[in-house]
């Protein structure tokens, strides 16, 4: 059983024999994004909900022309770490978010909130987010298919479990920002004498060029 497995089966263990109720107070938003090939752009997944949710999962499938991103972070023991995801800011320090990938491709990323002693998270805030990158395989318009959504945590000794309905973020295929390269004026400036009359650039004596006095012998 690997890392992943091992922090899902103990989330979900000290839940696991507790009587289950409804919990239909989620609402979650995600605002479209637009990416051009080569650039990447964040993803934010918002949430507002009064239960005690402490356990909470997501899967992410990216269309053709999306991969997911790394990114570098400090971590709480201020050390460099690459991950997939960042927390957000409905979590506390004491959550946990894993990922793990669902495919052979790297499509699909399976994202998992978790809390050792079952602490619910904020009642708003974002969840986590994470960055996905664009190349020329791309459409113009796609989306990212969310599924598996599950919400989970005790209240009064009761489980709170609801599956969310599945959404899609929408995808739209953007233009370059970057600057490929600048090109400079190879023609050289205008040289005046100190009458202010324009002369050659190879004339003798003392001409105003660029804005600065230049002495030519």
């Amino acid at each position: 059983m690997n890392f992943f497995s091992k922090k899902i089966t103990a989330a979900f263990m000290m839940i696991a024999m507790a009587a289950s109720v409804n919990a239909q107070d989620i609402t979650l938003s995600v605002d479209p994004i637009t990416v051009a090939v080569g650039e990447e752009a964040e993803v934010v997944i918002n949430y507002e909900g009064s239960q005690p949710y402490a356990n909470i999962q997501f899967d992410f499938t990216l269309p053709e022309g999306l991969s997911f991103v790394e990114q570098e972070i400090i971590n709480a023991d201020e050390e460099k770490e690459l991950v997939y995801g960042v927390k957000g800011t409905a979590l506390y320090s004491s959550h946990a978010l894993l990922y793990k990938f669902q495919d052979e491709n790297n499509k699909v990323l399976r994202f998992l909130i978790t809390h050792n002693q079952n602490k619910g998270i904020k009642n708003s805030g974002s969840l986590f987010s994470f960055k996905v990158k664009a190349d020329e395989t791309l459409a113009e318009t796609s989306e990212i298919v969310v599924n598996k959504i599950e919400f989970s945590g005790m209240d009064a000794g009761q489980l709170l479990k609801v599956n969310p309905a599945d959404f899609t973020i929408a995808v739209t295929k953007g233009t370059p920002t970057g600057i490929n390269g600048i090109e400079a004026n190879s023609e050289k400036a205008a040289s005046f004498n100190l009458a202010g009359q324009k002369v050659s650039a190879n004339a003798k004596g003392i001409r105003i060029q660029n804005g600065k006095k230049v002495v030519v012998k």
